[in-house]
């Protein structure tokens, strides 16, 4: 007689609910500081922007560095929400 193996036969249908990926691996984290550096740098241009002895120069160069970082922070969120981040 052969000795029988402990292992399953089958493969599962569908993958395990528990080995899906944990929050930072999704990049979650990166977004929510992308959202707040966002935050930080608009507040250093309106700074910038309403002293008239800064230049206006570093303002609109932080307001143009806060729309990257939104928009790149909308994407990640985008993807992360509906499943499409990669490894």
């Amino acid at each position: 007689m052969t000795p029988r193996s402990s292992a399953p036969d089958q493969k599962p249908l569908r993958p395990d609910p528990e080995h899906e990926k944990s929050p930072t691996q999704s990049g979650i984290f990166i977004a929510f500081v992308e959202l707040f550096g966002a935050a930080f740098i608009l507040a250093v241009g309106v700074r910038f922007i309403t002293d008239p002895i800064q230049p206006d120069a570093v303002a609109y160069g932080a307001f143009v560095l806060t729309a990257v970082l939104l928009i790149d922070a909308a994407r990640r969120l985008f993807r992360i929400s509906t499943g499409k981040t990669k490894r």
